[in-house]
């Protein structure tokens, strides 16, 4: 699998794109587990607010049996501390569930921070960068395959824009069939440059 171009400036080129990208995806999950902690930190409060209400309704209960233990007293009298303690509870459920809820939204937008940068760009990148990678691996295994300078050209008059070819020759197609050696050297240059490949590669292969 070819992954970059023989030419230097295109591989330098292919070479930063690839950390660039790396830089951008590492850079996003940082700034999403910031957005983690400081969301995170909203949850203090709840906690501290279940803490409190847990150990409130341990000591209400604690005291409701103490009450209880007293001669002479009613049993009837422990009945606030019980209802104390039941409401004790219950802040400390809400504090819990706020503890929840604070976590729940903290992971969803560290989430959301990372993915949605980072997947818009690999949407536009990957795609170009596999094109690359594919285009380049069947073109060296094209040459590798034997392949001359008259392939190469042929195929560059199939997927070369019109433009670049007329730059070439005002006939191209003409100059193939009458095996202009300087069309169809040019012609092929053109299809291995657009491949991210050398032009000595060819070299290479009409030496064999």
């Amino acid at each position: 699998m070819k992954l970059y171009a023989d030419l230097p400036s295109r591989r330098a080129a292919q070479l930063f794109a690839d950390l660039l990208t790396v830089a951008w995806i590492i850079g996003w999950v940082l700034l999403g587990r910031l957005v983690h902690e400081m969301v995170s930190a909203l949850a203090v409060p709840g906690e501290k607010m279940g803490a409190a209400g847990t150990s409130l309704s341990e000591k209400l209960l604690e005291a409701a049996g103490k009450v209880d233990d007293l001669p002479l007293i009613d049993d009837g009298v422990s009945a606030p501390f019980e209802g104390a303690s039941r409401a004790a509870d219950q802040l400390a459920a809400a504090g819990d569930a706020q503890v929840d809820a604070v976590g729940t939204i903290a992971i969803g937008l560290a989430v959301a921070v990372v993915l949605v940068p980072v997947l818009m760009w690999l949407m536009v990148y990957v795609p170009l960068r596999w094109r690359f990678i594919r285009t380049a691996t069947s073109t060296q295994r094209f040459l590798e395959a034997g392949t001359g300078a008259d392939l190469v050209a042929l195929r560059a008059m199939s997927a070369q824009p019109l433009h670049k070819l007329a730059r070439i020759s005002n006939d191209p197609v003409k100059a193939w069939r009458d095996g202009d050696a300087d069309v169809v050297a040019k012609l092929a240059e053109l299809e291995l440059n657009a491949a991210g490949l050398s032009a000595k590669r060819l070299k290479s292969v009409s030496a064999r």
